[in-house]
């Protein structure tokens, strides 16, 4: 492997670490940030769905851009942006600006995923499956932090915890602007990223992927969203071993990401995304049903298989995809899950409302099932019966 090639997956993957770790910062925060604020889960709910919302928002023009100018001045600009959230969510104190840092955290984070996912693609044409499973295991690294969080800012504060990750964020960035080298060979125009991010529509595989994948991350975006303050309120499971189940998410995909990317290289990525669906279902029915704290962490370890159904999706679609349209195809693909995904937590915020969440969750188990039962018949079952009907 080239040294820059090296040098690029390294700050990749480490970045990814980052974002990914920043992003469960608010969820896990969201006791301490609730009372410090004096605000409410309907309001963290909205916070969390703006940032979801520009996360979305930014993934098609950040890719068009990626396309025609490169990703480096793209994620850089994204690693800024989301460096100054950290920076503006640490000194405020008042739940505007908690706003507007989450919505600069969702442009920041949006900028850089969908490029950066471009970029490794593009170097990395052979065995591409293992090397995004890799990537993405670095957000299940990530899910080790809140172990951490909790007890740091229960000591030092939120605010301070909030303010030493901008630093890390300023710093990572300033070292990715001057080390990292991007070989792109293939550009095209803004006109021709815009036209080919609208040609998705016509991919009938990509669209039936696309519901799939939406009715995942929205469920996802839900349970990820408020799964520390349901096991603590309505399981009544102590903050330590929440962090830790939380974290068992994350930390188990570090195993099943890669193991996963690594079979879709050798495998039928639909079949393999499928199985991935059924077991998501799963996993959620045992997070409700829990009664102890040992079965919680079952259902957390068995959730991490959500997790590894983002860079399978990845790797099927850039080997679908030509190399100069990845960042704007992906984009608008992106974009379009991570927009109706994002409607999720604040829906579930008002929810609780009138329900509460061990209904909410156990109904998201029983859509991604019922989600898998037609992608299992659309794959095995509808291509026989329409043979038959057409022999008829």
């Amino acid at each position: 492997m080239d040294w820059d090639k090296k040098i690029l997956l390294v700050y990749i993957t480490s970045i990814t670490f980052l974002v990914f770790s920043g992003r469960l910062l608010v969820p896990t925060l969201s006791g301490n940030i609730e009372d410090s604020l004096s605000i409410s889960h309907a309001e963290i709910g909205l916070g969390m769905t703006l940032l979801w919302l520009f996360y979305g928002l930014m993934q098609f023009p950040s890719g068009v851009l990626s396309d025609e100018k490169g990703g480096k001045p793209v994620a850089n600009f994204g690693i800024f942006i989301f460096a100054s959230a950290f920076l503006l969510m640490s000194i405020t104190y008042s739940y505007f600006t908690f706003l507007i840092a989450l919505i600069m955290m969702g442009i920041g984070f949006g900028c850089f995923t969908t490029v950066s996912l471009k970029m490794i693609s593009n170097r990395f044409t052979k065995k591409r499956g293992k090397i995004l499973g890799v990537n993405s295991a670095m957000a299940s690294l990530a899910g080790v932090t809140p172990i951490f969080i909790l007890p740091f800012a229960d000591k030092f504060g939120w605010r301070v915890l909030i303010f030493i990750w901008a630093i890390i964020s300023f710093i990572i960035g300033i070292f990715f602007f001057r080390n990292v080298v991007e070989r792109n060979k293939e550009t095209q125009t803004k006109k021709e990223g815009v036209q080919n991010g609208v040609k998705i529509f016509k991919e009938r595989n990509v669209i039936s992927l696309l519901a799939v994948n939406t009715i995942m991350s929205f469920c996802w975006f839900g349970i990820i969203s408020f799964l520390p303050i349901y096991l603590m309120e309505g399981k009544g499971i102590n903050e330590v071993a929440t962090g830790i189940i939380f974290s068992l998410i994350f930390f188990s995909g570090l195993i099943i990401r890669p193991l996963i990317g690594h079979l879709s290289d050798y495998y039928n990525k639909k079949a393999l995304m499928i199985i991935l669906m059924f077991l998501a279902a799963l996993s959620f029915f045992l997070l409700t049903q829990a009664t102890n704290v040992y079965f919680a962490a079952i259902g957390a370890i068995l959730s991490a298989t959500v997790t590894a159904f983002y860079p399978l999706r990845s790797a099927y679609l850039m080997n679908k995809w030509p190399s100069k349209s990845h960042g704007s195809r992906m984009g608008m693909y992106a974009t379009l899950v991570i927009i109706i995904s994002s409607l999720s937590p604040v829906i579930v915020g008002y929810s609780v409302k009138f329900t509460d969440f061990h209904t909410i969750f156990l109904a998201f188990s029983f859509v991604i099932l019922l989600a898998a039962f037609i992608a299992f018949f659309i794959k095995y079952f509808y291509p026989f019966a329409q043979a038959k009907i057409s022999n008829c």
